[in-house]
């Protein structure tokens, strides 16, 4: 087996990923064949001799190989252009690959000089505004840039250009890209891609290898993934919404659809195949059945005798094992390989469990929300809690930081919180659109009554001190953090919230006219005349005056809306801080960035809900800050309570 390891450097402000290679029967440690910064795609030569590889390295990313046995890698490509990004594992677009003989290898990249070219040439001495986001028109690297899929004769080291779409959201790491699938038969590429400026438009097409013919399959898809060649090449499997139907929601559930070739019809696909492309791992399925194991990413030999698996759970760090196989079905319980965290030997975890508080679920099936005890937890006694916002809770994923936030939620367990990490319920986006009370109810009141029922929840149980509770988010949940602290002021004494941004009226025009788009079926219309008063019901930059609590903000650059909160906010005698993060994306990929985000959130919770300090003294002036923020608060409380009494009021 082949798999690779990957460690944040934060001196270095950049990870280190190593490739490895053992005994897919044998527990310990593997031989290190490769070392990059990052290293993903890995895949083996048919003969298993080889294995293949993207590395980025300081001058690009390439595709290398080296010997399965050992020896030094070699770069197979030198490309000025760049691959297309992927996940480490687990995503549905890849980056290159294998003709089935093995002689031509198929690959997708990116040419950011020539749109950076492009961009100059477009920009200089003005240019048209025609709806584009606004943070494109300043930056070539957020630009969208062109897709192309070219092939390469390993033998003869000889490339042709394939196939070219245009993207529609810059090459970032972790954006949606086109998918493409080599038939099993080596002559045709199938491809799945979004074809206009609307995220839920995508198109499926079919490239010829031997004449270059592009034959279009659909034109006029809903929003579509997980693109698969059927066994016997003859039909195309995939998730997708469907055919585009008039105001069609752009959050309507995918089905499991095929595309038989023979008769190009395209139909909703039985259950088996339905469970295949929802990535239901059969072999993950089978032995969480059998022994309760929970496994994820499994890869079986070509015998169908063994898998490889990764094996995690919610208390649980990711490691290896091995399942064999009789027929493609596992027998006994899976084998520990590997033992990659050894650190968390030592380290006592809060008890993770699921918190069930509906019949139906999360928007995504899952559970509703997963709640993290105190490490040292003694019933009857209450905790302060800290609620994390959003998507971020699995069974099968390991939570000592939230799976993609910077939210260290084991962190705050072991300092004596209770950690609720909410899901989104279901049906949170569908309403109808521009039906504005509809879309509040849903949209907005929906999580914010999901999340305070959660917490009385907690409360009715004994577990947590309704006084010492905070609550912070990221993205979406940035909103709905920033929404419950401008419209229920007394639910927390603390927040933080981060790269948000959405039902804000700056974001209306920021965003260019597909954003706009949704936020005309959210509110009905813009941000100007009959619709206003709709966008300051809501928006909570509209709403800073209703700011009790202080909030700790985090942000990229080229996202405006913690500059518009934070001077709101101080406008009104409210207390916020804001932090910038120039070089980095929306969500923080630079190990140096992630590891002082989770610092401030710990910091910023600690001060405020415990009144504790780090004795750090590098952290003094932060402190001095907060003292000052804290006397500033209690000042205007002060002021407050004095108004309502001199009115006869209620306190």
């Amino acid at each position: 087996m082949a798999y690779v390891v990957t460690q944040a450097l934060a001196e270095k402000n950049q990870d280190h990923a190593i490739l490895c290679a053992s005994d897919a029967t044998l527990a310990g440690p593997g031989r290190q064949l490769a070392e990059a910064i990052h290293i993903n795609s890995v895949r083996w030569s048919r003969d298993a001799s080889w294995l293949f590889f993207i590395a980025e390295t300081e001058s690009g990313r390439q595709i290398w190989r080296v010997s399965s046995g050992g020896g030094q890698p070699s770069q197979l490509t030198k490309l000025k252009e760049d691959f297309v990004h992927t996940a480490e594992f687990g995503s549905p677009s890849d980056p290159y690959q294998f003709t089935p003989d093995g002689k031509t290898v198929i690959y997708a990249v990116t040419d950011p000089e020539a749109e950076t070219l492009e961009f100059q040439e477009k920009t200089n001495g003005g240019m048209l505004y025609k709806g584009e986001p606004y943070f494109q028109i300043g930056d070539p690297k957020l630009v969208p840039v062109p897709y192309e899929l070219w092939s390469s004769d390993l033998a003869a080291q000889r490339a042709r250009k394939l196939w070219q779409t245009r993207m529609f959201i810059p090459p970032v790491p972790g954006a949606p890209i086109p998918e493409f699938q080599v038939s099993p038969d080596g002559k045709k590429i199938a491809v799945l891609y979004q074809n206009s400026e609307e995220y839920q438009h995508h198109g499926l097409s079919l490239l010829d290898l031997a004449t270059g013919a592009v034959e279009t399959l659909s034109a006029n898809l809903g929003e579509s993934i997980y693109l698969q060649w059927s066994d016997d090449g003859q039909s195309l499997l995939f998730l997708s919404q469907g055919e585009l139907r008039p105001n069609m929601s752009r959050y309507e559930a995918r089905q499991a659809y095929v595309y038989r070739l023979s008769n190009h019809s395209l139909k909703v696909e039985d259950k088996a195949a339905g469970d295949v492309l929802n990535s239901a791992d059969a072999v993950a399925t089978a032995v969480e059945k059998q022994t309760g194991d929970l496994l994820h990413d499994c890869s079986v030999d070509m015998q169908k005798k063994r898998a490889v698996c990764v094996r995690e759970a919610s208390m649980l760090p990711p490691d290896l094992v091995t399942v064999v196989l009789n027929g493609g079905t596992p027998t006994g319980k899976p084998v520990v390989l590997t033992h990659l965290n050894p650190e968390y030997d030592q380290i006592e975890l809060g008890d993770v469990s699921t918190l069930t508080l509906s019949k139906e679920g999360s928007e995504g099936g899952g559970p509703d929300a997963g709640l993290i005890l105190p490490a040292e937890y003694v019933p009857g006694k209450r905790y302060p809690l800290v609620v994390i916002l959003y998507n971020q809770y699995s069974e099968k994923r390991f939570i000592a930081k939230t799976p993609l936030l910077n939210y260290p939620a084991q962190a705050f367990a072991g300092h004596g919180y209770a950690v609720l990490i909410m899901n989104v319920p279901k049906n949170t986006f569908i309403y109808k659109e521009g039906d504005f009370g509809e879309a509040r109810a849903a949209e907005a009141d929906g999580m914010a009554s999901a999340i305070r029922s959660a917490v009385d929840l907690l409360i009715g149980r004994g577990i947590v001190d309704s006084k010492r509770m905070g609550i912070m988010g990221w993205s979406f949940g940035s909103f709905w953090t920033d929404y419950i602290v401008t419209h229920h002021p007394d639910w927390f004494q603390a927040a933080a919230s981060g790269e948000g941004g959405n039902h804000n009226p700056w974001v209306y025009w920021w965003g260019g006219d597909v954003i706009s788009k949704q936020e005309r079926s959210f509110y009905g219309g813009g941000p100007y005349g009959q619709y206003w008063p709709r966008w300051k019901e809501v928006a909570p930059l509209l709403n800073a005056d209703q700011l009790r609590v202080p909030l700790l903000m985090e942000y990229t650059a080229k996202n405006p809306n913690g500059l518009q909160m934070r001077n709101a906010i101080l406008a009104y005698g409210g207390q916020a801080e804001l932090y910038i993060y120039s070089d980095d994306q929306h969500v923080f990929e630079r190990p140096l960035n992630r590891y002082n985000s989770m610092t401030h959130h710990f910091d910023w919770f600690n001060f405020w809900l415990l009144g504790d300090q780090d004795s750090d003294p590098a952290k003094s002036e932060q402190y001095a800050r907060w003292k000052q923020m804290r006397e500033k608060l209690a000042t205007a409380r002060d002021e407050k309570l004095g108004e309502k009494r001199q009115s006869g009021g209620k306190e």
